[in-house]
C-alpha cells in the first residue's frame, strides 16, 4: 500500500463504513496486512472494495510517460505486489480496536512485537 491512492481509499472506506482495525505494513518482505472489524453489512462492502473495486494494478493513478519500456517495467513491478486475498473471516464477541490506523515496520520480526 505504498501508493497514496490505496491508502486513501482503504482509510476513507473504513471510516465511512464504521470499521475499526488497521493496516500493518512491512518493508522486508514487502507485504501489508489489513484487519477490519465491523458489522456484517459494513464488512461485506469493505471486502468488495478490497477485492473487486480497488484498482491494484494502477490503471488510473500512474502518470503518463512516453517511454513504452518504462510502462512495461512498471506493470511487472506492480504485478509482483498484488494482494493475496482474504486469510480469515469470522465473528468476535467484542471489538479489539477503537479506530482505524496504519502502522509500518521495517521487518516481519518487528511486526510480530
Amino acid at each position: 500500500m505504498s501508493h497514496t491512492y490505496h491508502r486513501t481509499k482503504v482509510d476513507l472506506n473504513a471510516q465511512q463504513n464504521g470499521i475499526t482495525g488497521g493496516v500493518l505494513e512491512c518493508s522486508c518482505p514487502k507485504l501489508a496486512l489489513v484487519i477490519a472489524e465491523g458489522g456484517p453489512k459494513a464488512i461485506k462492502r469493505y471486502v468488495r472494495l478490497m477485492t473487486v473495486r480497488m484498482k491494484w494494478r494502477g490503471e488510473n493513478f500512474h502518470g503518463e510517460s512516453d517511454d513504452d519500456d518504462d510502462d512495461i517495467q512498471e506493470e511487472e513491478e506492480v504485478a509482483q505486489v498484488l494482494p493475496g486475498g482474504e486469510v480469515w473471516a469470522g465473528m468476535g464477541t467484542k471489538r479489539m480496536f477503537h479506530n482505524f490506523s496504519f502502522q509500518s515496520c521495517a521487518t516481519s520480526e518487528a511486526a510480530r512485537k
